[in-house]
């Protein structure tokens, strides 16, 4: 599989570095204005304080009484490992690991608060996705086929308190011992539902400042879109290189920039010269998880 993602990547680069004219997105990123690389960076860390905090809210609604601070710097590391690893997936499981690690009956508590956490996060991403849509001239179906997801998504965890005991009672779940950790899960607490409900606004915010990050790429490099086209852009890229199909989202991430801003009528050169700036701010935000795993030990707490 590693192979694979590392070959769709490297096709989809190598497609994108033969289709464009790389004189002139170098040309763009030499006239790029650097005081709005580093709001961006700004923005982008910021955004990552909140999610990082959103997670230590879940965590703590699901019975983990770490300190916040704690849960803050496995965030960061996280997302350091999220860079260098096949998948995003690694740096959620590496953060889980660790939360759990030396704690009685903690995995799947801590485990389900990394997927929650996703979750939490993808609902808020469809939010603005779905608000965007209003100020966008997009085709019908495209709306009404999201927003029944988004319909969906918010019907299936409105209905938890009533579907999760059943679940949990069900004879399929009777006859899984392997997975029957999940029934110590307190989804059905009001702690959780306050962590939930708390950090939904949190996951709107986060989305909001990667947008904007990308607005300020954007405009240091000449790119005109409105801002909506901006969110609708960027949220539907992060659904799509979140996806275990590329290294990283690397490709994934690079053509969707391209292909969309094409479609709003701007510039492919400066839309490439936008998406290499994105991966730069990704470096700069990573660099502190990069110290707490320093600080922790390196890669072999990893390994213990």
């Amino acid at each position: 599989m590693l192979w694979l993602k590392l070959g769709l990547s490297g096709l989809l680069l190598a497609y994108l570095v033969w289709a464009l004219d790389l004189h002139s997105v170098v040309d763009v990123l030499k006239g790029a204005d650097w005081s709005l690389f580093v709001a961006a960076c700004f923005c982008l860390i910021v955004g990552q304080l909140f999610s990082a905090l959103r997670w230590a809210w879940l965590a703590r609604g699901l019975g983990l009484t770490v300190l916040t601070i704690r849960k803050i710097q496995l965030y960061f590391l996280g997302m350091f490992l999220s860079l260098f690893l096949p998948s995003i997936i690694g740096g959620d499981v590496a953060r889980g690991w660790l939360l759990a690690k030396g704690k009685v009956d903690a995995g799947w508590a801590a485990a389900a608060s990394v997927v929650l956490e996703r979750i939490n996060g993808v609902l808020g991403l469809m939010l603005l996705v779905s608000l965007c849509m209003l100020f966008l001239d997009i085709p019908l179906l495209w709306v009404l086929l999201w927003n029944a997801g988004l319909a969906g998504l918010l019907v299936l965890i409105c209905t938890t308190p009533w579907w999760w005991p059943r679940l949990l009672a069900s004879a399929w779940a009777e006859k899984r011992e392997k997975i029957s950790g999940w029934k110590s899960l307190q989804l059905n607490s009001s702690a959780f539902h306050v962590a939930w409900w708390k950090s939904l606004p949190v996951s709107l915010l986060f989305q909001v400042l990667v947008v904007q990050a990308h607005v300020f790429l954007g405009m240091a490099v000449g790119l005109e879109l409105t801002w909506a086209s901006y969110g609708f852009m960027v949220c539907l890229i992060a659904l799509a290189s979140a996806l275990p199909l590329s290294f990283n989202g690397f490709g994934i991430r690079e053509a969707g920039y391209i292909g969309l801003v094409v479609w709003f009528g701007g510039s492919s050169e400066a839309a490439a010269a936008m998406a290499a700036l994105w991966v730069l701010v990704l470096l700069i935000a990573a660099i502190p998880g990069g110290v707490v795993l320093w600080r922790m030990g390196g890669t072999n707490i990893l390994k213990k």
